[in-house]
Formats: C-alpha cells, structure tokens, sequence
C-alpha cells in the first residue's frame, strides 16, 4: 500500500462498525480496503484492531459463512481475539447449551484454520493459539466432544508417534484437526491433552472420558476407588466454564478522547 494514511481511519471504521453490531458493513469496509488498496493493506488493518473487535467480527462468520477478515487475519493477531470469543457466554448458558457452544467454537476454529490451502499458514495459526492458555482450552473444548476418539488417538500416538500413528475410523468433525495438531505441534498437542486430562501420568493410569451426567454416590465411591487406575477426562461444560474464565475482566485498551463508546465494554466484565 503505497499511502498508509488512511489506515487509521479505516480501523475506526471497522471497530465502530463492529461494536455496532453492523458486521455486514464492517466487511463491507474491509472488502472495499482489499480493492482500493491490497490485501496487505487489510491486513495491517487487522493486525491493528483490538483483539476483543476482531473476536466479535470474525465470531460472525464460519465455514460456510465465510470472511475476508477470516482469510487474511495474521494468526498472532487471531491466537490474542480468541481470547475473547467466549465473553457473550455465561454459566446459565453453557449448562444449558454446552453442546450448541461447544459447535460455535468448533465451526470458528475450523472456519479460521482450513479458510485457505494454505499449510504454512495453517501451522501459524494452529501453533500461536495453542502458545496460550484459552487457546489450548479453546482446542480441549472441541475434543472433549470425541473424547472416546480422542483417547484412542492419544493412546496411540503415546506409543508409536504422531508421524507414525493417529489413524482412527472415526468420522467426527474434530478428529482431523486434532491429528494436525499432533503432526505439527507434539507440544501444542500434549498441552492440550494434559488439559483435557490434567491427572494423565503417561505409563501409570488410563485415559478416561468425563461425564456432562452427574453420578449416584455408588458412582462416586466407586470413581474414588479406580482413581489410580484412570485419569478422568473434564467434561465440555468443566472446559467451557474454564474457558469463560479465561476472558479478560475488560478490553486492552482505553477508548480514544473523542471516540465513540465501546457499545461492547460490558460483554467482557
């Protein structure tokens, strides 16, 4: 972009546009930044926006809604909104919903991560979200709904590798993007079981699946007793509580003098 003067202007215009709830004309703006100026330019603008604005734009799209935000969006700059994604939730909400979040994360991540052929860019993105702590939740939300496949998975990966296991028959949604964690980030991939399973001792106890159904004391007392046995799971909703929690209590920044108020402040108290 040869005259970079106009992009402050347009980042007002797309945060306002955004906290307006007008996430149409917010892409609108960013379509037409892309004509008159380059995609690079729409990505200086995106990079710039706060994280808490871009998590409320991109959260508007998915898989078969797709955005020019989502396609060009640097992944450092998607890995800091996705701290945010889960702001408009609260407890009352995911325990009664916990499947219908659980699918809004996946269909975001999924949306983001497989916008493009692109597989240099989908290792970015996939190792900056999981170089923090919501984003590995964010990922432990989305496989603790296969977790069956997920120990499977995990199991054999423990044994013989990524790069030389993690087949499984399974059709779920996740399990691809779990397997390309595991063959591009073996960290990224550990951290994130160890979420899931955070009392795991590889060698010393199994991997067991969380239940969302609350157990009978006889369940209880018997859970105690295989305690040294298994390494029990934390349920979708245990993790999407954990990730709600993980929201900053308020955006980064303080608005400009002269700007207009954040329509969206109170989502992040």
């Amino acid at each position: 972009m040869s005259d970079k003067t106009n992009l402050p202007a347009i980042r007002q215009q797309v945060t306002e546009l955004v906290l307006a709830g007008s996430t149409k004309h917010a892409e609108e703006a960013i379509s037409e930044t892309a004509e008159k100026f380059g995609d690079l330019a729409v990505v200086e603008v995106l990079n710039t926006l706060e994280p808490h604005v871009a998590s409320l734009h991109l959260s508007a799209f998915d898989g078969g809604k797709m955005s020019l935000a989502t396609l060009l969006i640097p992944p450092k700059a998607w890995a800091e909104s996705l701290a945010y994604f889960a702001a408009t939730w609260d407890e009352d909400w995911i325990e009664d919903e916990p499947e219908a979040l659980a699918e809004s994360l996946f269909a975001h991540i999924h949306g983001v991560i497989y916008a493009s052929d692109d597989e240099e860019r989908r290792a970015e993105l996939l190792n900056e979200a999981l170089a923090t702590d919501w984003g590995t939740t964010a990922f432990a939300v989305l496989f603790s709904t296969a977790a069956d496949e997920i120990i499977e998975i995990a199991n054999d990966i423990h044994n013989l590798g990524a790069h030389r296991s993690g087949q499984t028959t399974s059709d779920h949604d996740v399990i691809p993007l779990a397997l390309e964690i595991a063959r591009t980030n073996e960290e990224a991939w550990d951290r994130v079981l160890f979420e899931i399973f955070p009392d795991w001792i590889p060698g010393e106890n199994e991997l067991h699946a969380g239940s969302d159904e609350e157990d009978d004391d006889n369940d209880e007392a018997e859970d105690e007793d295989r305690e040294h046995e298994y390494a029990i799971g934390r349920t979708t909703k245990e993790l999407l509580l954990r990730l709600r929690r993980q929201v900053p209590s308020k955006a980064g920044s303080t608005p400009k003098a002269g700007g207009r108020p954040s329509l969206g402040e109170d989502i992040f108290s």
